[in-house]
């Protein structure tokens, strides 16, 4: 189940024709960014989406009505540099969001489901499972990893439709 606010606009899932990237994250002391870029053919609508930063568990959500269109980039802003000017640089908070040792920053869709992730530095965390954003109970958002079920505990298929466990 998503974060799912009131909002007069739609929230959509990822929408045929977009490819949503993480480009970077820029970290340098109390000054911070994370670039999106739209490297599809489609415009895609924001209303609902979140990003996350995985250490920090903080979470930026977009504005009701925020559009990525096809080949344009968004810069989110934060710490000590946080600036608003809509719609290429979005503010988030002027506190300091990303682990300067190495983080996780993770985009969700409306339905809370991971869309891309960016991990720096590259080595350090880069086996984490998918994950989900949840409704926590005092209305915030919690992430939580998405469990696998081992290869040995699914129940086979056959042919004919029936499970063979």
């Amino acid at each position: 189940m998503g974060l799912r606010r009131g909002a007069s606009f739609a929230s959509m899932k990822l929408v045929e024709g977009a490819r949503i990237r993480i480009s970077g994250v820029l970290n340098e002391g109390r000054s911070e960014s994370v670039d999106l870029v739209n490297e599809g053919h489609a415009a895609q609508p924001m209303t609902g989406w979140a990003l996350a930063s995985f250490r920090g568990t903080r979470i930026f959500r977009f504005e009701d009505g925020f559009v990525l269109g096809p080949g344009k980039r968004v810069r989110i802003t934060s710490g000590e540099g946080v600036h608003h000017s809509p719609p290429g640089v979005l503010g988030w908070t002027d506190e300091t969001v990303w682990n300067n040792r190495g983080d996780v920053a993770l985009l969700f869709d409306c339905d809370g489901e991971e869309v891309v992730r960016f991990v720096y530095p590259k080595a350090k965390t880069d086996r984490l499972p998918r994950h989900v954003l949840v409704a926590g109970e005092d209305g915030t958002g919690k992430i939580q990893a998405v469990r696998r079920i081992p290869a040995r505990a699914r129940s086979k298929v056959t042919r004919t439709g029936r499970s063979r466990a």
